[in-house]
């Protein structure tokens, strides 16, 4: 799998960290910055409408920026669609240059570099090996962990309104399952958000139902299960708005070269995994809430309810196979616009409950 051609120039720009050739750049320290003018000809300095980007070379490593860099080695300032050209191989960057088409100041030599520095697309696979996954003696990839990870909460759904089935089970055994796989992946690797989440809530319902007051206790039989829920769309969606990646990101990556765990191409979907897993907690959360104040209908939305999650993990199965992804359809500030709202009405459900007599434990 190479880089898709119909990219945007920043994602075009951000793309050139994919193709770096470390070895061509063996002690090589640089920054080349990318002053990018909307009009297909040269004004002279960048203005208002021009985008900054720069690529930063140390170490054996390509890193890519938004916005000037403080002191670039070499600066290409350049209209977008005769870089995009170049980048696709239907321009030739010495004539291009020598035509006036583009500019470029600072140490020239790195100009001559570029052809080696960068490999070219068709060159690149994004594919990870198939033994490349997580850290630890149990051979799973990346996202069978994301299926163990979802073992306890489906434990505590499954138990949690069976008639006889004691708090020992619904909720004792998803909080030892939750702390062995929290464990396991600090002694050989690190815990995501969805594991650290796991542990937080489970540790949480423990405190309420097998040490909590009795009042406690009865609240938590009747709407534990909603709670966890709400719970849960709130974990995918604050991973949008505070985590390092989004929560799917930390289970797919695995299938990918490290390289492409920071690009955007490979952030979007899994944003968009992301955020649609939360939204389907909330809405399982609201259909949980209709089976209990509507009991006539209870089978009915309880069905709904945990039917939910038979298109979720298709669509996650399928949606995340298709990065790196160009050109996305939403963008980040609209991602975390509905990643936000989502929370609003986490937090909204999280405080109706608290109130005391708003819903009653009976």
């Amino acid at each position: 799998m190479g880089i898709p051609s119909d990219l945007t120039l920043r994602q075009t720009l951000e793309g050139m960290t994919l193709t770096f050739n470390a070895e061509a750049a063996a002690g090589l320290r640089a920054v080349i910055q990318f002053d990018v003018t909307p009009a297909s000809t040269l004004e002279g300095e960048a203005g208002e409408d021009s985008d900054v980007y720069h690529l930063s070379i140390a170490d054996g490593e390509c890193l890519f920026h938004i916005g000037p860099a403080e002191t670039p080695t070499l600066t290409i300032t350049t209209p977008e669609d005769v870089w995009l050209k170049i980048s696709r191989g239907e321009l030739s960057g010495q004539d291009a240059l020598m035509q006036g088409l583009y500019d470029a100041s600072g140490d020239l030599s790195l100009m001559l570099k570029m052809d080696n520095l960068f490999k070219s697309a068709d060159e690149v696979s994004f594919e990870a090996p198939s033994d490349h996954r997580p850290a630890g003696p149990i051979p799973l990839p990346g996202m069978a962990w994301m299926t163990v990870a979802f073992i306890p909460w489906m434990i505590h759904w499954i138990t949690f309104d069976i008639p006889g089935v004691g708090y020992w089970i619904s909720v004792g055994l998803p909080l030892l399952l939750a702390a062995l796989i929290v464990g396991y992946r600090l002694v050989f690797d690190r815990p995501t958000w969805m594991e650290w989440g796991g542990l937080g809530f489970f540790s949480m319902a423990a405190a309420l139902t097998l040490t909590g007051t009795e009042g406690l206790t009865q609240g938590y039989a009747r709407w534990g299960s909603i709670l966890s829920s709400v719970v849960m769309g709130g974990l995918w969606l604050s991973s949008l708005l505070f985590a390092k990646m989004p929560l799917s990101a930390e289970y797919s990556k695995w299938g990918f070269v490290r390289a492409l765990w920071r690009n955007s191409m490979f952030i979007y979907p899994n944003a968009v995994i992301s955020l649609m897993w939360g939204w389907q907690f909330i809405a399982a959360a609201f259909f949980g809430i209709a089976a209990i104040l509507l009991p006539e209908h209870r089978l009915i939305f309880t069905l709904a309810r945990y039917l939910l999650l038979v298109p979720a993990f298709i669509f996650t199965s399928a949606y995340q196979k298709r990065a790196p992804i160009a050109n996305p359809r939403f963008s980040d500030a609209q991602l975390r616009f509905w990643a936000g709202l989502g929370l609003f009405a986490v937090f909204g459900l999280l405080l109706t409950a608290a109130m005391p007599g708003v819903i009653p434990p009976f």
